[in-house]
């Protein structure tokens, strides 16, 4: 039987990265502007729901 082992931490980083290459199609490199924009593409396709603590979020770490 074939057995395949993968890095947690590199799983996350292919979601992330996937995602990010969906929803932006600027190639930034901001963190914060790329968690909006999959979030944000996220909710706009139905598959989440965001409460207004995580948009307040964004939005209060967007202005500084």
């Amino acid at each position: 039987m074939l057995e395949f082992k993968s890095d947690k931490l590199f799983d996350d980083f292919l979601v992330a990265t996937v995602l990010a290459d969906l929803f932006d199609e600027t190639d930034s490199i901001d963190t914060l502007f790329l968690s909006k924009k999959i979030v944000d593409g996220l909710e706009k396709h139905g598959l989440i729901t965001c409460n207004d603590k995580v948009k307040d979020y964004f939005d209060d770490n967007a202005a500084a």
